[in-house]
């Protein structure tokens, strides 16, 4: 019996990539998770809205310096332990952040995001090997 690991689904991209994202922050225990574009818009988020979108938007300044970035962002209403991973997809580059501590499957979480927001994105084309 093959069992579907995914119990929501969308061919809305927007929507595919909110329910990843809600999947992955739960999964561990992130207060917020968000995606956002070279140009700090919030393509998807998972999380408390005014914070994944104020993070989003500052996830450009440090992202075009750094792969990879853990610590505190400041913000208008005070601070967020973040981190960062900038990952590429076909025409650009994106940010992935985690918002919160988060527990020990974290890092394994993040990748775990990233390879499903690229399979959301660059979807293979029918007859692609």
């Amino acid at each position: 019996i093959v069992r579907e690991r995914r119990q929501r689904r969308s061919d809305n991209t927007t929507l595919a990539l909110h329910y990843q994202l809600e999947e992955c922050r739960q999964a561990a225990r992130l207060d917020g998770l968000v995606l956002s574009d070279e140009d700090g818009f919030c393509l998807a988020a998972s999380g408390d809205p005014q914070a994944c979108h104020e993070v989003a938007a500052q996830l450009p300044f440090i992202g075009r310096k750094v792969r990879e970035f853990e610590g505190v962002l400041l913000g208008s209403e005070g601070g967020w332990r973040i981190y960062m991973h900038r990952f590429g997809v076909q025409g650009g580059e994106l940010y992935l952040c985690a918002i919160g501590a988060g527990g020990e499957e974290r890092d394994r979480i993040m990748a775990r995001s990233r390879g499903a927001v690229r399979r959301i994105l660059e979807p293979r084309s029918e007859g692609a090997a």
